[in-house]
């Protein structure tokens, strides 16, 4: 199915195409592990068209966003309402938490923070093992 055709169809239309393709799909698979499949370009040219149809499916959903959105910043710029709008994004842009930095877990980032600590770390003794002769 060429890109022209799916286009004039509905949105509905095209996902209804779309679950039909899915099931021919499953039943050309099925023939060719069975080995009595006729036609194996058939499989690749199903895929391509519902590729097809899910790309003009979301073409037309980003189309439609972008037009929204492109009404809504003409909307704002006639109203006078608008340079309050802002101000208010720009405070809430302030006062938006910043992220706290990476840790340091390289090697020569370990030996820095070592290097930067001001007491050093006690060493760490294992303890004695006791025996029934030493505790007499």
């Amino acid at each position: 199915m060429k890109a022209s055709e799916i286009r004039s169809l509905t949105a509905a239309e095209i996902e209804a195409k779309i679950v039909e393709l899915k099931e021919e799909l499953f039943n050309l698979k099925f023939q060719q592990a069975l080995g009595s499949l006729e036609n194996p370009a058939r499989i690749t040219e199903i895929k391509r068209t519902i590729a097809r149809m899910k790309t003009i499916l979301t073409e037309g959903s980003y189309s439609t966003e972008k037009k929204e959105v492109k009404k809504a910043k003409k909307a704002a710029k006639a109203a006078p309402k608008a340079e309050e709008v802002v101000e208010v994004k720009e405070e809430a842009k302030e006062e938006a938490p910043k992220a706290a930095p990476k840790k340091r877990t390289t090697k020569k980032a370990a030996a820095a923070t070592e290097a930067t600590e001001e007491a050093p770390k006690p060493k760490r003794t294992r303890a004695k093992k006791t025996t029934s002769s030493d505790a007499e």
